[in-house]
């Protein structure tokens, strides 16, 4: 089960949210703390097992994970899990379906970490609660991809 789920349906075809939703090098463009990735390997785009490396920042913190992806098909499902250095942080996934007036997409974060390392972070970044901090950001970046793929 998910700490925090977010729909929102986008006024565009399932292939254009895929495009974005499965592209973690261009997620700082619409995530008010991710910064974008750069695939690891001989990855060069999204399929199960792929690794990424994630940039992010809040405030004066900066991060990076590496993350894996564990369910990739195709128009309906990208997913992964988020790692720092071998400590498991959480997942995230974004489940698309196809709806009358467009897609339905679903970003969802479930959070991996020990309650003293959410503690300690919650404390570092200033907030009370990493799940409704991370709903904030979540809604915030699907109204983003919103705004690039929805005619205006």
């Amino acid at each position: 089960m998910s700490d925090v789920s977010v729909s929102r349906t986008i006024s565009a075809p399932v292939d254009a949210v895929w495009s974005l939703v499965s592209d973690p090098t261009r997620m700082g463009e619409w995530s008010p703390e991710n910064r974008g990735a750069v695939w690891l390997g001989d990855a060069n785009g999204p399929a199960v097992g792929n690794r990424f490396r994630g940039s992010n920042k809040n405030g004066w913190m900066r991060w990076k994970t590496v993350c894996t992806v564990s369910d990739c098909v195709e128009n309906e499902i990208f997913a992964f899990d988020v790692k720092s250095g071998p400590i498991p942080i959480a997942s995230w996934s974004y489940r698309l379906d196809s709806v009358d007036g467009g897609t339905k997409v679903t970003e969802e974060f479930t959070s991996k970490e020990a309650e003293w390392m959410e503690k300690l972070i919650n404390r570092l970044l200033k907030i009370e609660s990493r799940a409704e901090f991370n709903r904030d950001g979540m809604e915030a970046t699907l109204a983003a991809m919103a705004a690039e793929l929805e005619p205006s």
